[in-house]
């Protein structure tokens, strides 16, 4: 998520998030963001993260079945808190380049998202995107960018 016209040849090798991680984005020269990478097993306290967040990017690992089904829980948990409410949301659909991953539509009808997006409270964006091949990695830039100069003009 460098920001330069090279991002594929950016992208580390994938490995599922185990606790959290902590890390800058650059999402332009002269902008950064800070990033709180925190693994699915660490939903039960993902919450204690909310109040210190202006956005959130919530990634499903499409490859997985029994996974989205699991994101989908966790997904109505996060979107339900309270501290929440007021905070942009980003559904990343990852690893869209799996072919024996669920695709948009098996992903949108049991997630439902369709509806969620229309229900919540929150602004929330679905992006489809593979942290593989890059495909789409550039939408992701460049809405942390726009969520970072939100946050910074209402003082956030």
């Amino acid at each position: 998520l460098k920001g330069s016209s090279s991002l594929k040849d950016d992208i580390p090798t994938t490995i599922p998030t185990v606790g959290t991680n902590l890390m800058t984005v650059f999402t332009s020269k002269k902008a950064e963001v800070t990033v709180r990478e925190m693994g699915g097993a660490m939903g039960p306290i993902w919450h204690n993260y909310y109040t210190d967040s202006s956005a959130i990017m919530f990634m499903i690992d499409m490859s997985k079945h029994t996974q989205v089904a699991i994101s989908c829980v966790q997904l109505m948990t996060m979107l339900s808190h309270p501290a929440t409410q007021n905070t942009a949301i980003l559904i990343l659909l990852n690893k869209t380049d799996n072919s024996n991953g669920m695709n948009w539509p098996e992903v949108q009808s049991l997630m439902r998202l369709d509806q969620v997006t229309k229900h919540a409270t929150q602004s929330i964006s679905v992006l489809e995107i593979s942290a593989k091949t890059g495909y789409n990695l550039d939408k992701v830039t460049k809405w942390l960018y726009q969520q970072n100069k939100l946050a910074e003009s209402s003082g956030s």
